[in-house]
């Protein structure tokens, strides 16, 4: 068990912000254009590209929805509640920033003409709902091809500098980071929590989740975690945690039922447990990703025993194949040359207990994990949700410029880009930004 930590509170840099989820790296060295973004919510539009077949009938029912200020999580347990069906019958594909328009997708399983009735009588804030029609399958991730951004830069000092960046762009490679909210964006914490996990305590992982103040977060939350986190008493949570910490405020609850930190922890949402490891994971990939960059400048440059993955082509958009392979002496001369054109990627390992460690990749995550105190076998948990045997990334964003717009009037950039799943916006245009304005800051 680790050694609990007192928090003090402070103010850290973006660039401190960043190093806290492992990024640490411009690929770029024109320097950047300046500017914020999310300045309002209507300023950074997401709208999910889906490979589903609709019929007129089938046992989930398709609907589309706009939402602006709601994440994923909490629309679809909202939405549940609104039904008076179980949040498992609701599926989606990938969750969505909270700040900013987004258009996305859900099924609703088992769906009939009552569910149709209540949904035509569903009136949420900021949220419109369209039924689009069936399918015979729940949506999940693999039916996600990407998404397509409208993003707006407000008070851009430089836009003259977008092509030259974009050069060397299209050059080197677009870093594929992991963004700040694959980390839950103001505390930073979920991929603390699975560290925690992977190490297997439970309680202070717990507790973490719960408790753990950040000088990011609101003052007077920050100032309830801290008494929170300092005295472990799950009554004083629920006195004082705000109510729309609901699976905080779910977790202390079970506490005070009389169940153990890991028995709540594995009452969360599966989606929600499974996010810990994932993040934890992306953290261990946004290190090894920024010292590949460090070391080698460009990510289009290969050695043998690393691994690679191919461009493909889905629905007209450019995306990653995933059909990972080791680069060998037979053919390397092949996949560098692809690499050179921007058909062939360079892939990192996201590390779980199959994963090999082989060539730089290896030598440099092993580095990294023993840094940590983490073997890779540990990431063989007790639970399901808690395992992973590990998989592979590519190390830059699979991209066609031919797709990749920017209007610009005076200090105001639009850029247009289509990017696959997995891929975060933040981490496209942080490259063309270079800002030290916390975005995600916004209220």
């Amino acid at each position: 068990m680790q050694e609990r930590v007192k928090i003090s509170r402070s103010t850290p840099s973006l660039a401190e912000i960043e190093g806290k989820v492992g990024i640490g790296r411009y690929i770029t060295s024109t320097p950047g254009i300046g500017g914020r973004i999310k300045e309002r919510d209507e300023d950074f539009r997401v709208e999910e590209v889906l490979d589903i077949r609709l019929s007129d009938s089938g046992r989930n029912l398709v609907i589309r929805v706009r939402k602006r200020n709601w994440d994923t999580l909490n629309f679809a347990r909202v939405l549940s509640n609104l039904l008076g069906i179980s949040r498992k019958r609701i599926g989606f594909a990938g969750t969505k920033d909270k700040r900013a328009v987004t258009i996305q997708h859900f099924t609703i399983s088992n769906a009939d003409e009552k569910i149709l009735k209540r949904l035509e009588e569903v009136r949420l804030k900021d949220a419109e709902i369209e039924v689009l029609g069936w399918t015979n399958r729940k949506i999940d991730l693999g039916d996600l091809i990407g998404n397509r951004f409208t993003v707006v830069v407000e008070d851009a000092e430089h836009p003259e500098r977008i092509e030259r960046i974009a050069d060397e762009l299209r050059e080197k490679g677009i870093p594929n980071f992991f963004g700040l909210q694959r980390f839950g964006t103001l505390r930073l914490i979920t991929h603390e929590v699975g560290k925690l996990i992977v190490l297997k305590d439970y309680r202070e992982a717990f507790w973490t989740y719960v408790a753990k103040p950040s000088e990011l977060e609101d003052e007077e939350v920050s100032k309830i975690r801290e008494e929170l986190w300092n005295e472990r008493d799950p009554v004083l949570g629920l006195r004082e945690l705000p109510k729309h910490l609901i699976y905080e405020r779910t977790l202390l609850q079970k506490l005070r039922e009389g169940k153990t930190e890991l028995q709540a922890l594995l009452s969360l949402p599966k989606t929600l447990k499974l996010m810990f490891i994932h993040a934890y994971q992306s953290y261990l990939f946004n290190l090894l990703l920024s010292r590949r960059i460090e070391e080698f400048g460009t990510l289009r440059e290969m050695d043998v025993n690393d691994h690679s993955d191919f461009r493909a082509v889905k629905g007209k958009h450019v995306v990653s194949s995933e059909e990972f392979s080791k680069v060998s002496e037979f053919n390397i001369r092949r996949i560098r040359f692809l690499a050179g054109k921007g058909y062939a990627y360079l892939a990192l390992p996201l590390p779980g207990y199959e994963t090999e460690l082989s060539g730089w990749s290896g030598k440099v995550l092993k580095e990294i994990l023993d840094q940590e105190g983490v073997e890779l076998q540990m990431f063989r948990g007790d639970y399901p949700e808690f395992s992973s045997r590990g998989s592979y990334r590519t190390a830059e964003i699979p991209f066609s410029f031919e797709e990749f717009r920017h209007d610009v009037v005076e200090s105001r950039v639009v850029f247009e880009f289509f990017l696959p799943k997995g891929c975060f916006a933040t981490s496209f245009l942080r490259e063309f930004m270079k800002s030290e304005h916390p975005y995600f800051l916004q209220k």
